[in-house]
């Protein structure tokens, strides 16, 4: 499943720095994906995404690994468009 993930202003300011499940990309897949989700978890190497039945991974692009690096610093980022390939792990029970 391919989705392209609009990071915002508005997920900047209101993401954690070093919170996987509530940075400004978790914020946006939130967003984007609203409704679907049971969690989301952002790393600098991937991404998890859960839904109820399901567990979806996506290999983190360099500049969303780029963006975390610098989110979690403090430093300045923009808004930017995030291409995601999300695979499906596996069925939960």
């Amino acid at each position: 499943m391919k989705k392209t993930i609009n990071i915002t202003e508005k997920n900047i300011f209101e993401g954690e720095k070093a919170n996987p499940q509530n940075c400004a990309i978790a914020r946006a897949i939130k967003r984007n994906m609203k409704g679907k989700l049971m969690s989301v978890s952002v790393l600098p190497s991937h991404i998890v995404v859960k839904t109820k039945t399901k567990e979806y991974t996506a290999a983190m692009p360099k500049e969303g690994a780029n963006f975390i690096k610098r989110f979690d610093r403090g430093l300045a980022v923009n808004s930017f468009k995030l291409n995601l390939k999300f695979k499906k792990d596996f069925a939960l029970f």
